[in-house]
């Protein structure tokens, strides 16, 4: 996510622990059926997408572009300044696009980046990475929290919660989270990143209230924008370090009573071990944390599990990324993990795969117990066109079986690179089953 993001802006621990860990398992092959709902034209519809989709009881579809959208705004020198769109299934397999809105530059916001998130009446909130105040943060602002409301018209009216000021509170925005009382949780990703809270006003109308619960302390220690709560009320997330030196930590931030703490629950080595977790962590019913390390390993990442043993937390690692030639299995994880309800995970790697020359396209995949250790299957392999090339986000689960997600580039809306795609994923029943004998 980092690198493409960028390409727009330009220990081991106690042995003990260790010894109850699984090794790695072979890497199988497993057949799925993708299914391309939407190619984008990098027009008017949008170009680029950038984050997890989100999927509501009626099963319509919701995300955001970077760029496309109203031609008159432009972002070092890209055509429009993103969108939010909808797809809404239109009978006989067919899906129609809808685009919600979009952005005009500046204070209106511009390049829309992390996931959205939708409320009980129907209203989405989302983060622009810029806008607002354009006499700040290069001058094209530090970005804003949106909302955006639906009219009875089938028009949708967008108001900004918050302008990013680049003190205290952060710059460029990304990603937000719910709590069960109705106040927003994000980060801000840059040099000196920070967790945020947004509390909604006491009144109908008035003025939603920021507040910075942690400042990352390490220069370059960039928090992901993934985060998620548990049931108490404390947040989880991972950050990694743009600029070396460090490898990122996961981080668990308590609240105590009186203010927030914030403690690395481990520290990754680098090398052989992995390390710069860019795709933020999950967490099991029984206090396991999993994960991925875009780098390390065989140097194209990893995938871990930390367990609380002894006192502290220890690393292990579940999956080592390009372990097959030309990383036919996958390389640069960098979008968070998906967990079923049989311990399985599912996530995305940016490259890798056999679906188009070295690097590769990208891979869905999916880990798995198994007797030898944790297995890895390859779910699909992305082809570039016309299914699409860097897979963004999360998968998103429709509680039958299928996925649905993202791709950053690819598909058919030119000849060349290509604007991204929005496609649904059908696991066959049979590949489910092999990979647990």
């Amino acid at each position: 996510m980092r690198r493409f993001r960028n390409s727009f802006l330009r220990t081991f621990a106690v042995v003990l622990c260790l010894s109850l860990t699984l090794l790695l398992g072979a890497t199988a092959q497993a057949a799925a059926h993708e299914k391309v709902l939407y190619s984008f034209t990098g027009g008017t519809d949008g170009a680029s997408p950038d984050s997890s989709l989100l999927l509501d009881r009626h099963g319509n579809l919701y995300g955001t572009t970077a760029g496309g959208g109203d031609q008159s705004c432009t972002i070092y020198g890209n055509p429009g300044c993103g969108v939010v769109f909808e797809l809404t299934p239109s009978g006989k397999g067919k899906w129609q696009q809808q685009v919600l809105y979009a952005f005009q530059g500046g204070s209106d916001g511009l390049y829309p980046s992390g996931n959205l998130v939708l409320d009980a009446s129907g209203n989405l909130y989302g983060t622009t990475l810029y806008g607002g105040d354009y006499t700040r943060c290069t001058g094209y602002g530090c970005g804003t929290v949106f909302e955006l409301s639906p009219n009875g018209d089938g028009t949708w009216t967008k108001s900004v919660l918050y302008d990013f000021s680049a003190s205290s509170d952060g710059i460029f925005p990304s990603g937000l989270l719910f709590d069960k009382s109705g106040n927003l949780y994000g980060i801000t990703y840059w040099v000196y990143g920070t967790i945020y809270e947004l509390s909604p006003p006491k009144q109908k109308g008035g003025a939603w209230t920021e507040t910075t619960l942690y400042t990352f302390q390490s220069f370059g220690g960039q928090p992901d924008p993934y985060l998620v709560l548990d049931g108490k009320g404390n947040l989880y997330g991972a950050w990694f370090n743009a600029y070396g030196g460090e490898w990122g930590a996961a981080y668990e931030l308590e609240w105590t009573g009186k203010t927030w703490q914030e403690t690395d629950l481990y520290d990754f080595l680098g090398g052989g071990y992995g390390g710069q977790p860019e795709g933020g962590v999950i967490l099991d019913g029984k206090g396991h944390v999993f994960g991925t390390g875009a780098y390390g390993g065989n140097d194209f990442g990893i995938a871990f599990e930390l367990k609380h043993c002894s006192g502290q937390w220890t690393e292990s690692m579940i999956y080592n990324f390009c372990s097959l030639n030309d990383c036919a299995d996958g390389a640069y994880p960098e979008t968070p993990l998906l967990l079923d309800p049989t311990g399985a995970l599912y996530g995305t790697t940016t490259s890798g795969g056999t679906g188009c020359s070295f690097p590769g396209c990208g891979v869905i995949f999916r880990l798995a117990h198994t007797k030898m250790g944790w297995q890895e299957t390859v779910v699909y392999s992305f082809k570039g066109v016309p299914d699409g090339r860097y897979p963004v986000g999360a998968l998103t689960p429709d509680g039958k079986g299928n996925f649905y997600g993202a791709t950053g580039a690819g598909g058919t809306g030119n000849s060349g690179w290509g604007y991204g795609t929005v496609y649904e994923l059908k696991l066959e029943s049979k590949t489910v089953q092999a990979t647990f004998e």
